[in-house]
């Protein structure tokens, strides 16, 4: 083994203990917490994004088309044309508007969407049904039927609606609910009509169970009075992520006068306002908790600082024996490298293990506020790589500047210093002690001032609450953290 391997390892361990030192020992842990952080952060909200995902392909297609300028009146010709182009497994036609639904004890605003039975059926949204298999086949095939609860009873269109939507209404399958729509009505007047509900289907997404609801092509097209038209036509992909590319270039072959005649909308079109908050609070949130690594590569700053000014003669002593200063720059950079990838291992660990957990146990979160009922976990190796990488950069960087320091020592300063390390009390009498000294507590207050201020912050979007003193607190508290900490690092320079 190397002599610069043994004394960085030596330099680590405690004076009076067989363990590591208590500085070096906190340097760990903060490096732990800031990647276990890090990694159950990440994997949280890639969850999200996929339940995301998955919620919204299992009610919408991978895609819409559109017509231009133009009713969709050719429908049946657009869909079986679209049907034989590559990539594209189904298309179906929908009429989609906004109506308000009520009920005897309640009412509520709701999209209202036509469809094909027989497609819907096929489709993910036949999964959600409530009642299994056999209970949406039952739904489908009745929602082109007229029903009625009973002989005496008069016989109503059906509907589809969401779980929260029927709480929200009170009412439960077999239930007739009233549909008022703005357009279609006589003389401007609203347009209201008695239908029944037939089916519950529940996704599990909050936003789809309470506004979304479903009935029969034809009859939404004989509501709204549109006849033959349709709003356009859903198109599912083999591949989701590629939608936009295979419908653009389909629907361009559709009219070779104008190939702008219809326009086509991916999911990540038309749900962008949902995706994009979702990856905005991911990487916000991720910004913020990777602070916390920043201010440990600032610990392992302040670690080998103390080291120096604690193991300044044995330095001298080495140098004096004849090692090189890319020996002792060498010891100092393992010293730094040893404490990060510690942190990075048990950081990486402990994050596995409490996403493990969560994934295992669950943890149920409120659908009115995050749309989804329980915490997905989603860990993707790519971001855990990019987060260890990431912090080991880091812990490298910071050992540089005390590293260069402790090489350029001359033997006959560190023979003649007169500093003493004596438990948490240090005595320095140099000048060069003095600035240390000085960075040492810039370290220390900056870290607790980044260290609240990220509390503060993950506290407030933990409890979904926030208002302009938080944020004043928070600006303020990581603003002069980061000053001391570069303030630090200046004094470290000199």
């Amino acid at each position: 083994m190397l002599y610069e391997v043994t004394v960085a390892l030596r330099y680590l361990r405690s004076r009076k203990k067989a363990g590591i030192s208590l500085t070096s020992f906190l340097t760990i842990l903060a490096f732990t917490l800031g990647v276990a952080a890090l990694t159950v952060v990440t994997s949280v909200w890639n969850g999200f994004e996929a339940e995301f995902l998955d919620k919204l392909l299992g009610i919408n297609a991978h895609a819409i088309v559109l017509r231009r300028h133009d009713v969709f009146r050719n429908h049946q010709e657009i869909r079986e044309a679209l049907q034989k182009a590559p990539g594209i497994e189904h298309v179906a036609p929908f009429i989609y508007s906004e109506v308000i639904v009520q009920s005897a004890r309640g009412v509520q605003g709701v999209a209202i969407k036509g469809v094909d039975p027989e497609g819907a059926l096929g489709s993910p949204l036949g999964r959600y049904v409530t009642g299994g298999r056999a209970e949406a086949e039952r739904v489908f095939h009745s929602l082109s039927a007229t029903t009625s609860a009973g002989p005496d009873q008069p016989g109503y269109p059906g509907i589809l609606i969401g779980q929260e939507l029927g709480n929200a209404l009170h009412v439960k399958s077999g239930d007739a609910i009233s549909v008022i729509s703005p357009y279609g009505g006589r003389d401007g007047q609203a347009r209201t009509e008695f239908f029944r509900v037939i089916g519950i289907f529940h996704s599990g997404m909050f936003e789809f169970d309470s506004r979304m609801v479903f009935v029969d092509l034809a009859e939404a097209q004989r509501f709204f009075k549109l006849y033959e038209t349709v709003t356009g036509l859903e198109v599912w992909t083999v591949d989701p992520l590629q939608s936009q590319e295979v419908v653009l270039t389909a629907a361009r072959a559709l009219d070779p006068t104008d190939e702008f005649a219809y326009e086509v909308k991916d999911w990540s079109v038309t749900n962008r306002g949902i995706f994009g908050t979702v990856r905005q609070q991911k990487a916000l949130i991720s910004i913020v908790l990777f602070l916390i690594v920043l201010v440990a590569s600032f610990m392992i700053m302040a670690t080998l600082i103390l080291l120096i000014l604690e193991k300044g003669r044995e330095v001298a002593i080495l140098k004096a024996l004849g090692a090189k200063d890319s020996s002792i720059l060498s010891v100092f950079v393992m010293d730094g490298l040893i404490i990060g990838i510690a942190g990075c291992v048990s950081g990486l660990a402990v994050g596995m293990a409490i996403c493990a957990v969560l994934e295992q146990y669950g943890l149920r979160l409120d659908p009115r506020v995050y749309y989804l009922e329980h915490l997905p976990i989603v860990i993707r190796p790519i971001e855990l790589v990019v987060v260890v990488v990431g912090a080991l950069v880091l812990s490298t960087l910071a050992t540089l500047i005390p590293a260069r320091k402790a090489a350029r020592m001359r033997p006959v300063d560190g023979l003649t210093q007169r500093s003493q390390y004596a438990g948490p009390v240090m005595t320095v009498g140099a000048a060069g002690g003095t600035a240390a000294s000085g960075a040492l507590r810039d370290f220390l207050i900056g870290g607790a001032f980044v260290t609240g201020g990220v509390a503060i912050t993950w506290a407030s979007y933990a409890a979904a609450s926030g208002g302009g003193g938080k944020y004043l607190v928070t600006t303020g508290a990581l603003a002069y953290g980061l000053f001391r900490l570069i303030r630090g690092v200046v004094r470290a320079l000199r």
